[in-house]
């Protein structure tokens, strides 16, 4: 199930105070009221002490889970905690050698079920495919997760599935084609905010590329319709362990969050400046022309090139201004 452009919340502007080193960092959202508190613990840490609550299922996918074309992706199932779950992933290239490799983490809700849109030809202006990582040469896992294709366990909506995720990054690291040490993350949508959340709840990926998140997801759901009935108890807490800006400053790898003017969260910038303020590594990229999918062909392109790009020992991708106005050019 991939999001349609009418389903797009409206961004919500947040503003960031700060007043001194003992008071908390406040994200508000004006035209709520809620506002998300800079946790001062790491998100894994905040876990640990915590058990999600699910009360009721948001969807019940097929479980038709489409073959792929045998030399483009082959149906995988990797271990997780709670079993094993299906993921596409491209065929070893069975040259001797070590590939970097990218985790694609789809946007919409469900799985791999009744999706042959990750192969077939998509419209340059809404390709939600991640294609563009294969099309490079670049190992492409897709995983699905918990409560989703017949997976074990319930969907949780931004939460356990940071585990699996995980998970998949430990069975991709052991497959003898792949460099472990060039493992990246990258996703849009509700992958993208999968992908902010991994990236303060795990280091273990090299890079992480945001395309689309929410900062807050109390913000997203009060503000707007959803696609799928919210599975978890509405406690605060609850919204706060699946919220990328209450956890920012646990972020210790690369990460960077793009979207297009249209549809961005001026939030982003506050979230930024706390980033800037903690030293963490994670930068935000506006692409003025751009909506929240016409943005991802282009960007994810762009990445690919960038990770190829990506041979030292540390990550070394950068996205200069001129980067940003390529594409904001070709939009």
């Amino acid at each position: 199930m991939r999001i349609s452009k009418l389903s797009l919340l409206a961004a919500v502007l947040f503003s960031v105070s700060a007043c001194g080193d003992d008071t908390p960092e406040v994200i508000a959202i004006p035209d709520t009221g809620h506002q998300v508190t800079v946790s001062k613990s790491s998100l894994r840490d905040a876990r640990s002490e915590f058990s999600t609550q699910m009360i009721q299922t948001s969807f019940t996918d097929s479980g038709n889970i489409e073959t792929p074309p045998d030399d483009i992706y082959k149906l995988i199932h990797y271990p997780t905690k709670l079993g094993d779950m299906a993921a596409y992933v491209t065929p070893a290239p069975k040259d001797g050698k070590r590939h970097p490799a990218v985790i694609w983490v789809h946007g919409g809700y469900g799985g791999l079920s009744d999706s042959d849109y990750f192969w077939e030809p998509q419209d340059r202006d809404n390709d939600q495919s991640g294609s563009a990582f294969r099309k490079a040469g670049l190992v492409e896992m897709i995983p699905s997760f918990r409560g989703e294709d017949k997976n074990p366990g319930k969907y949780e909506m931004f939460y356990g599935e940071v585990e699996d995720i995980e998970a998949a990054f430990d069975w991709l690291a052991q497959q003898p084609y792949v460099d472990p040490q060039r493992i990246y993350l990258a996703g849009h949508s509700t992958g993208g905010t999968r992908v902010l959340l991994t990236s303060e709840y795990s280091s273990k990926f090299r890079a992480y590329f945001s395309l689309g998140a929410v900062p807050d997801l109390k913000a997203r759901v009060e503000g707007g319709q959803m696609m799928v009935p919210v599975p978890f108890e509405k406690t605060d807490q609850e919204y706060r362990l699946r919220s990328p800006a209450t956890f920012i400053t646990s972020i210790q790898k690369p990460t960077w969050y793009f979207e297009g003017g249209n549809d961005y969260w001026s939030a982003f910038d506050n979230i930024a400046q706390v980033a800037k303020k903690h030293k963490v590594p994670f930068s935000v990229k506006k692409i003025p022309n751009g909506d929240h999918f016409t943005i991802i062909a282009p960007v994810t392109e762009m990445i690919a090139q960038k990770i190829l790009q990506d041979t030292g020992e540390e990550c070394n991708i950068t996205f200069s201004d001129a980067d940003i106005a390529r594409i904001e050019d070709e939009l």
